[in-house]
């Protein structure tokens, strides 16, 4: 063989080694693509389910705190007035009673802190959060019942035991 014939090979062998890396690189760098966007797609509906889920349990969460740190015997109720439920949750200092209500108007969750004898004015409320429907129900006499709609249209429950009343033996 001539030094030019091993050159020729050297050549091609090279050649063909230096092919192979490429597509090598080439073939990593298209899987790493496609692992990268296989992830982004799973993260934006795992984000997007869980967004919704945490939106409810955000007002859940503080309507069953709120409906907590007020309870005590007979200061939980639901009442109606001008067309509106609300969950009135009494609170009493020296011998005043105040009133915390919370209800649901124009796609907000609303709450309006006022004394006991104020006329309910909703459209003083501060507003907690977007929803599209809230209601109440007491399920007896020591079991609220919360339901809400948020405004994509999720529905959730909760069930709120009021510890502080009396259980009848």
């Amino acid at each position: 063989m001539s030094k030019s014939e091993n050159n020729g090979n050297a050549i091609t062998n090279h050649a063909i080694g230096g092919l192979f890396i490429f597509c090598l690189i080439a073939l990593f760098a298209v899987m790493a693509v496609t692992l990268t966007l296989t992830g982004m797609k799973a993260y934006q509906s795992v984000s997007e389910a869980s967004a919704g889920n945490s939106e409810a349990q955000i007002v859940l969460s503080y309507l069953l705190n709120k409906t907590h740190a007020m309870d005590v015997s007979g200061a939980v109720s639901i009442r109606e007035e001008q067309g509106l439920e609300y969950l009135c949750l009494d609170e009493y200092w020296e011998d005043e009673v105040y009133q915390t209500r919370i209800y649901a108007m124009d796609g907000q969750m609303l709450e309006y802190y006022c004394g006991a004898e104020d006329e309910f004015s909703p459209e003083l409320g501060d507003p907690l959060a977007d929803v599209q429907e809230l209601s109440f129900a007491m399920e007896s006499p020591r079991l609220l019942a919360v339901s809400v709609t948020l405004p994509d249209g999720t529905e959730e429950q909760l069930h709120i035991a009021l510890r502080s009343q009396e259980v009848s033996r």
